[in-house]
């Protein structure tokens, strides 16, 4: 039996399946429920090799998990790279699927990373969840803020977050509505907080199974957090075979588009990647100048100003340098020495 090529197209109500053989002909085509008996029985009815197509979602890593066990491969491509699919002005679900099988068959597919075990899936998962709550935090006190300023009251500073000086800020507001409704925004606030610590505390004790983040732990202004950031989203230094596909993934990356030997528009950042590593080597930036020893983010960011006369450009060199040294320290499963680089 030959290779089967089949493309899902997933929804969280339905799925629906389109299986290619190696000429392109169609020898399934099926619309099912999303269940997990669903899906391993529309993989079991196709006779051959058979490997799966389907775009990245929030339902993959769990479809990617259902099938393994069932067919050869599972690819997973970012919708981003399919412009053949996502632009259709006729996009189908049953059109999108063939589209799918077609693009695995003809080897047109980039293919997304999914780690091969579900720790590291729901390791990343947590740290999103931390992620997650650390946003609602933020968006929290820019409310609290904001209700205040509606009130004609102008804070500035974190003070006005805790509770011993809450009740100072609340008493002036004449609105004893305004006043209830504040102090449901600060019940929240809490609440979150709660919840944002007790994340943590799931992300120190898990961090113990990876080895990897002590040592990350260990370079300046990397902790807990930034470290735990960075194994979640890399998952393994293998992932990447140069330091440079691993700094365009961490938003790091110089767009170059050039056409018949002229540029178009200016070089800049690729927006491609993932901002979370981006905001994680910044952060750990930030702590690496804060730190009172000198070390060699602190070296590299001075080399480099003195050479560019940038501040940006120094910065986004020394956190191309923290990501290198990151990677390193990973493949070769050595502690960070100041003297490296």
């Amino acid at each position: 039996m030959g290779v089967v090529y089949t493309g899902l197209d997933v929804g969280s109500n339905s799925c629906h399946v389109v299986a290619l053989d190696k000429d392109g002909t169609v020898v399934a085509d099926r619309k099912f429920l999303t269940s997990e008996t669903n899906l391993i029985a529309a993989v079991e009815t196709l006779q051959g090799e058979v490997r799966v197509h389907l775009e990245a979602s929030e339902l993959t890593g769990w479809i990617r998990s259902v099938l393994q066990p069932h067919v050869a491969r599972v690819v997973v491509s970012h919708p981003k790279t399919n412009a053949w699919i996502t632009k259709d002005p006729l996009k189908r679900d049953q059109r999108d699927a063939f589209k799918l099988a077609d693009l695995l068959r003809m080897n047109r597919v980039h293919e997304v990373y999914y780690p091969a075990t579900d720790d590291r899936r729901l390791f990343k998962q947590l740290v999103q969840h931390y992620e997650d709550l650390t946003r609602s935090q933020a968006q929290l006190k820019v409310r609290i803020k904001a209700r205040l300023r509606q009130q004609g009251l102008i804070v500035r500073g974190d003070a006005i977050y805790r509770p011993m000086h809450r009740e100072r800020w609340l008493q002036p507001l004449s609105s004893p509505l305004m006043r209830e409704a504040i102090q449901q925004l600060y019940g929240l606030l809490d609440r979150t907080h709660e919840a944002q610590q007790a994340a943590r505390g799931l992300l120190r004790r898990e961090a113990t199974r990876y080895v990897e983040i002590a040592r990350f732990m260990g370079v300046p202004g990397v902790g807990l957090i930034g470290a735990c950031r960075f194994s979640a989203y890399v998952q393994t230094p293998h992932r990447f075979s140069t330091k440079r596909k691993l700094w365009r993934y961490c938003r790091l990356g110089i767009t170059d588009r050039p056409s018949d030997g002229k540029p178009l528009g200016y070089r800049a950042l690729d927006w491609s990647g993932n901002g979370c590593l981006k905001d994680m080597t910044r952060t750990a930036f930030l702590g690496a100048m804060r730190s009172r020893r000198d070390n060699v983010l602190k070296r590299t960011y001075r080399t480099s100003l003195s050479r560019t006369q940038n501040p940006v450009h120094a910065r986004l060199t020394t956190q191309r340098k923290l990501v290198a040294m990151l990677r390193a320290m990973w493949k070769g499963g050595t502690e960070y020495q100041d003297t490296m680089g």
